[in-house]
């Protein structure tokens, strides 16, 4: 297989650490599908770069000081150019709500499944074609907010 279990790890780090450091958006979409896209989050599906950004726009400018750590990624299905994963990532966040006087901090651990394919349109080799946060409910930290 062309995407190797150490590139997609790489990989998989590097979509967190674009979201977590809120790149711009030109650089995300590298690393997204640009025909064929499902990404499914608890706030909605998204199927095209336009509805990506809107959603990323909105989060970007909602959460703050966010922190993803991958757990694990496993590959569940793997042919010459394309794989399924599945990921656990704990993610950290903050965000107001105005007027609020303090802002709110969420702690949580996701099971993600992802469906990635090789692709030349990033350095890692690869892109996301399905991407569902909604695999199981958000396990949630005691004491944090939920979303």
């Amino acid at each position: 297989m062309s995407m190797s279990k150490e590139k997609i790890d790489t990989f998989v780090k590097a979509w967190y650490q674009a979201l977590d450091f809120h790149v711009p958006i030109e650089q995300v979409y590298p690393m997204l599908a640009e025909t064929g896209l499902n990404v499914q989050f608890p706030d909605g599906d998204i199927r095209d770069y336009d509805s990506f950004k809107v959603w990323y726009d909105r989060v970007t400018n909602l959460f703050f000081d966010e922190n993803h750590y991958v757990q694990s990624v496993t590959v569940v299905e793997e042919s010459d150019d394309e794989a399924v994963l599945d990921v656990i990532v704990g993610w950290q966040a903050s965000w107001w709500e105005p007027p609020a006087a303090k802002s709110k901090r969420t702690s949580m651990t996701a099971t993600q499944q992802w469906r990635v394919k090789a692709s030349d349109s990033n350095a890692y080799g690869m892109v996301i074609v399905n991407y569902n946060a909604t695999v199981k409910p958000f396990e949630y930290a005691p004491g944090f907010a939920q979303l």
